[in-house]
């Protein structure tokens, strides 16, 4: 009597913790205010709250100014339908199309165009179900479901989800430069400087084309601190200061998105990655969303695991023929087109206002001297199920018709990161393998 007794004892306990931490991933990773709240404590805000203080990084009292004054101004003439606590934790507004900050006050169009994506290359022999073992991802939002505040967690169409941007986060880096850049360092992964701090493990080819396509799986690496690791495409045009890039995948970016796992995530430059030429997701003039039901910056359900569930979701980039580059996001469903990157956004002779010259899939991690894993941690040989991987690597030609990629190795380090590629093999096409575990 005594030992059930106990048994049942032990099994409340256990149910009282379960239902402890599961209240606990509830929690939003940050402060949910209202709206108006919200911008009211921005507003109230005062540099001696950050600057020097522990946990930002702001480095000085006009340096949090241009800060504060970036977030007041990237929401002035906002109103948000409604607002809610994600289900990756993050709180989102629900902005009206033309309240987003690449369209107040601009002329681009909200309008989708006729808009298909280019069909996925099908593979030759080889295990058809190495490729059916995928998992896709499902990151949309549906009507009906709510936070554990009541708010419904769903965008009305004619809105947006946007995740809020808040002083918190942006205080989290020296100035308002290091924060829209894609992350401290950054110069031109093609030649990194000797003191650079960051390290890619990828292949690229150089190709004329207007766009491409890739299944990415996803994991949760480790990163050192204040720094970021990523699977990502590149589309690229130009050199050195002339370069300009289309990027995207997913990203472990701790100072940014305020957790420890991996978020969707695109990030261009129109100057070689300058000051001031570009910036992640809807965080500046620059991206034009038009899908409600997807957020960029949104962690996923979903991770891969070694020797596990391998997870993941397909991206495609294609320069339409409106002449805009436009984003698809694809997980057990159809694409959906997220939206698009004006020509306009490059300039008037901007190469990418015409075409990408050329394609790169892999992976970037940073953090030099103390850099963490990359991809899974593993390196590229020890394969499938236990390596990051991007797989059915198409790019699209200038005629509109996709063409299985040829990829060239390259490894910034490769005593520390590795890429392992197979162009045009069995159903994966053509194939990465890429990671490892630190960079010391």
């Amino acid at each position: 009597m005594k030992q059930r007794t106990f048994s049942v004892g032990i099994a409340l306990v256990v149910l009282i913790l379960a239902a402890c931490a599961s209240h606990r991933t509830l929690q939003p990773v940050q402060p949910f205010q209202q709206f108006d709240a919200f911008i009211a404590e921005v507003q109230q805000a005062k540099s001696g709250d950050y600057v020097g203080r522990p946990g930002y990084a702001v480095e000085s009292a006009a340096a949090f100014d241009e800060m504060k004054q970036y977030v007041l101004t990237m929401y002035t003439g906002v109103h948000p339908a409604n607002s809610f606590i994600g289900p990756d934790r993050q709180i989102l507004d629900c902005v009206p199309l033309r309240q987003q900050p690449s369209l107040k006050g601009a002329a681009a169009s909200a309008d989708v165009p006729n808009l298909d994506a280019l069909p996925q290359k099908t593979g030759s022999d080889g295990d058809p179900q190495l490729f059916q073992r995928q998992r896709s991802e499902d990151i949309t939002l549906r009507p009906g479901v709510r936070d554990r505040l009541g708010n419904e967690i769903f965008c009305q169409s004619g809105t947006i989800p946007m995740r809020r941007i808040t002083i918190l986060e942006v205080a989290s880096f020296s100035n308002l430069r290091s924060f829209l850049a894609k992350s401290e360092g950054e110069k031109d992964p093609d030649l990194p400087a000797d003191d650079s701090s960051h390290y890619y493990a990828r292949g690229g080819q150089f190709v004329d084309n207007l766009g491409g396509d890739s299944w990415l799986n996803v994991w949760s690496p480790t990163v050192s601190e204040h720094r970021m690791s990523l699977s990502q495409q590149w589309f690229v045009s130009g050199e050195g200061e002339q370069k300009q890039t289309i990027e995207s995948g997913w990203q472990v970016y701790p100072d940014k998105y305020k957790t420890n796992v991996a978020a969707l995530f695109i990030y261009y430059t129109t100057k070689g990655y300058a000051s001031g030429s570009g910036c992640y997701n809807l965080e500046c003039s620059g991206f034009v969303q038009i899908a409600s039901n997807i957020y960029l910056g949104r962690g996923f359900t979903n991770y891969s695991s070694i020797d596990g569930g391998q997870w993941g979701f397909n991206l495609q980039w294609q320069r339409h023929t409106d002449n805009n580059w436009w984003l698809l996001y694809r997980g057990p469903g159809n694409y959906i087109a997220v939206g698009y990157y004006p020509a306009s956004l490059f300039g008037e002779n901007g190469l990418l206002r015409n075409n990408a010259r050329k394609i790169a899939f892999g992976g970037e991690d940073s953090g030099k001297p103390t850099a963490l894993q990359m991809g899974s941690g593993r390196k590229a040989a020890e394969g499938w199920r236990r390596v990051a991987y991007q797989n059915r690597i198409f790019y699209i030609d200038t005629n509109r018709i996709s063409q299985w990629a040829k990829l060239d190795e390259y490894e910034s380090n490769p005593d520390c990161y590795t890429a392992d590629i197979h162009n045009i093999t069995g159903s994966w096409g053509s194939y990465i393998f890429f990671g490892g575990p630190s960079c010391n």
